[in-house]
């Protein structure tokens, strides 16, 4: 039977509807936004993404042209490292402080770098969930009404079965959960305050965390009884869609953030803290860097300079030269994640002359966003993690400019994925394994057919960007001490 993959997106929600081989039959999608009520902050009502669910599947069945019966099962994916607090109802009791809210930096540091590392394999950050806690359990009216913290993907399962499951791999994105024990840390717990009876019952991604209730089905438009899986966030159910189910391909996905993730056998640690290591569906573990401002910084730019489309803005960016005549844009319009973690970093434009114009600075902001993919990529290399391709997703992979530049920059071709729905088809092949159409998720991943398009690195390039690369890491080294301290520091 057919199945639906949903994905909780930043600025929106989409669905998938995918047949018995994983043909995608037809998709809907509802867009919104976040709301940013103050310097580091950015929240969502998770009010939205529930209301946005009925008519994304709507479009997607009528697309198919399925009725709801015809559904064997549900996968939801979407946006990691969010907060959100509900009552006994499983209501809201706040807006859900999402990915790129950084407002909990003091809370963070409630726990020690080293036992972050140790225990998490991540980087100890006001972004994570375990930060986030804190800071509401600090500055609700009534923290106590909170009966269960969720991501956002736990929360849309809980209301679509009535129960609160969440997956291990979403766990270990918290700062809660131990990546090698495979279940939450005490010591995690005591630092951030956080009952583990208000946190969901861990399972695996596949596993059904339940069947859709009759406020499920009323939610999503479809009859109750639907088995649904228990889900992961779009960091993995990317790589998942896009057929990545071993170590060898690094996954490149650009949304609005950037994420660079790569797979090995062994739960690395990297001593540099540059990227964490996270469980993943199957077995494996992901080494990444959970990312920053990518597509955004196009959309950013695009109203700088005067762009009305993407392909606008690639057009442009392809008429100035590779390396932009000696210009060099750093990615940190909300902090810097690459090549080191620092929250109070910002965005610059860098060797400006009256000799650039629009084109230079639409190109530097496409070489920037990939020099910093390539510092996550060396990390990788460094660490022992295979490297041996890229494979590309997200909106900006429609930008054959874009992607060239990443191979260049990268030395290494590039598979690229046209559709953007690589997370919605991943958590609909969680669906699939969960609702038994396959036995396991590498056997799902080998009967996954994609369109995809190779890109080799040109060879003429290669010094190029290697010189161009070089004076981006000079220049974010120069710039370094201009940024505030973080208060880690301090």
């Amino acid at each position: 039977m057919p199945v639906l993959g949903i994905d909780i997106g930043t600025q929106s929600l989409k669905a998938l509807v995918l047949d018995d081989n994983l043909h995608v039959l037809g998709s809907g999608g509802v867009a919104y936004a976040p709301s940013f009520p103050g310097p580091g902050c950015a929240e969502q009502d998770a009010r939205v993404w529930l209301g946005a669910l009925e008519p994304a599947i709507r479009a997607a069945m009528d697309q198919a042209a399925l009725a709801g019966g015809d559904i064997g099962g549900i996968g939801v994916c979407g946006q990691l490292d969010g907060a959100v607090g509900v009552d006994r109802h499983c209501e809201p009791v706040a807006p859900a402080l999402i990915w790129m809210d950084r407002r909990a930096a003091r809370e963070a540091m409630l726990a020690s770098r080293d036992l972050v590392r140790d225990r998490c394999g991540l980087v100890r950050d006001a972004t994570h969930m375990a930060a986030k806690i804190a800071w509401l359990r600090r500055n609700l009216p009534n923290p106590d009404q909170v009966a269960f913290w969720h991501q956002p993907v736990s929360f849309v399962v809980a209301r679509l079965t009535g129960r609160a499951f969440m997956s291990r791999s979403l766990a270990s994105t918290t700062m809660l959960y131990d990546v090698e024990a495979g279940d939450w840390n005490a010591d995690l717990l005591d630092a951030y305050g956080v009952e583990p009876s208000r946190l969901p019952e861990l399972d695996d991604e596949i596993a059904i965390a339940g069947r859709l209730s009759a406020e499920g089905a009323a939610l999503c438009g479809l009859p109750a009884g639907i088995p649904v899986a228990v889900g992961t966030g779009d960091d993995f159910s990317n790589l998942i869609g896009l057929g990545v189910a071993e170590p060898g391909p690094v996954a490149v996905s650009l949304g609005t953030a950037e994420t660079v993730g790569a797979l090995s056998e062994r739960p690395v640690r990297d001593p540099d803290l540059l990227v964490e290591t996270h469980a993943f569906p199957g077995g494996f573990f992901h080494l990444g860097n959970p990312g920053w401002l990518s597509g955004g910084a196009v959309r950013w730019a695009s109203g700088i300079l005067s762009c009305a489309s993407d392909a606008e803005f690639s057009a442009l960016a392809a008429n100035a030269p590779p390396g932009c005549d000696g210009l060099t844009f750093i990615p940190a319009l909300s902090g810097a994640m690459a090549p080191k973690w620092i929250e109070t970093a910002r965005g610059s434009f860098i060797g400006l002359s009256t000799s650039h114009d629009r084109a230079h600075m639409a190109r530097a902001v496409l070489e920037g966003t990939a020099f910093a993919m390539r510092d996550i990529i060396d990390r990788l290399d460094a660490l022992g993690v295979p490297t041996t391709r890229l494979r590309i997703a997200g909106g900006g992979a429609r930008s054959r400019l874009w992607c060239q530049i990443r191979a260049d920059v990268a030395g290494r071709p590039a598979e690229t994925l046209t559709s953007s729905d690589a997370s919605a088809v991943g958590a609909a092949m969680l669906a699939s394994v969960a609702a038994g159409r396959f036995a396991d998720l590498r056997s799902a991943g080998g009967a996954l057919s994609h369109f995809m398009t190779k890109v080799l690195p040109d060879p003429e390039n290669a010094e190029i960007y290697g010189q161009a690369y070089a004076l981006y890491r000079e220049r974010f080294a120069a710039l370094e001490p201009t940024w505030p301290m973080p208060e880690e520091s301090r």
